[in-house]
């Protein structure tokens, strides 16, 4: 309770606020009563200290000394007898108070401290048991809509008609999944990068809450922020109150508590069942790509629940992370699952019928077939890229992907799943990033390795002997860009997208590796003859 609301009690009825005024609102939890010249050791925060100054009656210098140490603790503030022991307090002591918003408070001779302690600390177990049963009554009522199946939007409500503000409930990529009442997307713009920043400063405090402000669109009007972090295993989830009434009585932070902790629970509980139900689907999908079923009627039966049966003919696609090593667990599970999503939303958007599961750090999706490699009218190459791109500028989240061949029915799922991680591991071999690699048979390169060892060497010496001579950085980054040139079939627009640089600096390098190795990358026979080489690189 507020140190004001303590001293309307009728034991308090004859004492006077000699200074710090404006420190009345000060919260008190405890009151103490001491006349010890080492005070200051024995206090707690938000303690209110009642003394008749006897044991610096002599010294009424060092009450300036107390009040410091005091107000520095974090006190509520301080009570004297100056009847008693003390007769006058020092100017300097009122000056200091003031400063420092520290009420300083004089009792008077009657009631004893005695009396009044034990009537403050009734009133403050009254005050206490209170808040107990209004919590308990809050908690009881929120989980009540939570078992009545009402879910997490009917406890946002009823927190909002509580606080008398806008509650927003955002999860760790700082979008609104719960919200009591729209606001204006320029707001809540500004609101998500406030959010973001703020909880960027609390990486690792123990802290849940945090007050602060932001402008709101129009940049006339501040509103008020309140943030609560409901922190989950492996994720975090923010409840964000705008304009809350939540100053002065403890009450509505009781309420913000207790809804934020039925909220955690049930999101735990929807994270469980959610991952549970992954699980299954992931075992499902990984025994069917690894060729474990008898039959494909077996794969049909089984597969029903996730829609296998529409899917065919499809594609399987292999993608994952090009820089996952070395982060920590949390991270990696809240970036697949960002990932994951990502996926599903992109795929839906485009009108694909789908299925996506986890093999360990791998995504795989069987995409159902359109026409060749163009669904719905947009090449499949095409709409991996554009999805590598906005991820990565959105989430800075680098991702390749591997593309085996078309599948006409469940049995052919194993050897498709090899060719697209074949694929994968190609682009990988190829020095790339953010790649979408499609499957060519291994018929050439098993051929290439019936040739006798040395012969393959001076081969691949012969075809880049022109580039023997210059700097190594250089020279890889030439066969690097003739690579990746080959790779998108000559084509200088997509080779400079692949690589990040300019579609200049391409055919400058391409210019210069054909006039090094005295051959022209768009003619046929000189374009096999690099293939090849690059082919036998792999294999050296």
């Amino acid at each position: 309770m507020q140190l004001v609301e303590l001293l309307r009690l009728p034991a308090y009825r004859n004492v006077r606020v000699l200074a710090g005024k404006r420190g009345l609102s000060r919260q008190v939890k405890s009151v103490n009563m001491m006349d010890a010249p080492d005070i200051i050791h024995f206090l707690k925060p938000n303690e209110l200290l009642l003394t008749t100054a006897y044991a610096i009656r002599e010294k009424p210098e060092e009450l300036l000394k107390l009040v410091r140490q005091m107000a520095d603790s974090g006190c509520a503030g301080l009570g004297i007898k100056t009847k008693r022991f003390l007769q006058k307090i020092p100017d300097s002591v009122f000056e200091l108070a003031d400063a420092l918003d520290f009420p300083l408070i004089e009792l008077a001779l009657e009631p004893s401290l005695g009396e009044l302690l034990q009537a403050s600390l009734s009133c403050i177990m009254e005050k206490h048991n209170e808040e107990l049963n209004y919590a308990i009554a809050l908690h009881r009522d929120f989980s009540r809509m939570i078992m009545q199946g009402k879910g997490i939007a009917s406890v946002i409500d009823s927190l909002s008609r509580v606080v008398e503000g806008t509650v927003l409930l955002m999860n760790h990529r700082y979008e609104a999944i719960f919200s009591s009442k729209p606001l204006a997307e320029p707001v809540y713009e500004q609101l998500r990068k406030q959010t973001q920043a703020m909880m960027s400063g609390l990486h690792g405090a123990d802290d849940q809450t945090v007050s602060s402000c932001f402008f709101s669109a129009n940049e006339d009007e501040r509103a008020e922020v309140f943030f609560y972090r409901i922190q989950l295993p492996r994720m975090t989830f923010f409840l964000i109150l705008v304009d809350a009434r939540i100053d002065g009585s403890p009450l509505p932070r009781l309420a913000i508590e207790q809804a934020a902790n039925v909220i955690g629970f049930e999101l735990m509980k929807q994270q469980a069942v959610k991952e549970r139900s992954r699980r299954f689907k992931n075992e499902f999908f990984e025994n069917l790509v690894e060729g474990r079923f008898a039959s494909a009627e077996e794969m049909l039966h089984l597969g029903k629940r996730y829609g296998l049966h529409e899917l065919f003919p499809c594609h399987l696609i292999v993608g994952k992370t090009d820089d996952a090593a070395g982060e920590a667990e949390d991270s990696l599970f809240n970036k697949r699952d960002d990932i994951y999503e990502s996926l599903k939303s992109a795929l839906s958007g485009h009108g694909l019928q789908y299925a996506i599961f986890n093999k360990k750090e791998l995504f795989v999706l069987l995409v159902k077939r359109k026409s060749g490699l163009h669904p719905d009218g947009v090449p499949l190459p095409r709409l991996l890229a554009d999805f590598q791109e906005k991820l990565y500028r959105s989430e800075q989240i680098s991702l390749s992907f591997g593309i085996g061949n078309p599948v006409e029915q469940p049995t052919h799922l194993p050897n498709a799943f090899k060719e697209a991680l074949n694929a994968l591991r190609l682009g990988y071999q190829s020095k790339q990033t953010r790649f979408v690699q499609i499957y060519r048979a291994k018929e050439v390169v098993e051929l290439l390795q019936m040739i006798p060892g040395e012969a393959r060497r001076d081969f691949y010496k012969e075809t880049f002997r022109g580039l023997a001579d210059i700097d190594a950085g250089e020279r890889e980054e030439l066969l690097n860009t003739a690579r990746v040139f080959l790779e998108t079939q000559c084509q200088i627009a997509e080779t400079a997208k692949q690589m990040f640089i300019h579609r200049n600096t391409v055919a400058y390098r391409m210019a210069k590796f054909e006039k090094l190795t005295g051959r022209s990358l768009r003619d046929p026979n000189d374009s096999l003859r690099f293939r090849l080489a690059f082919l036998l690189e792999e294999l050296q």
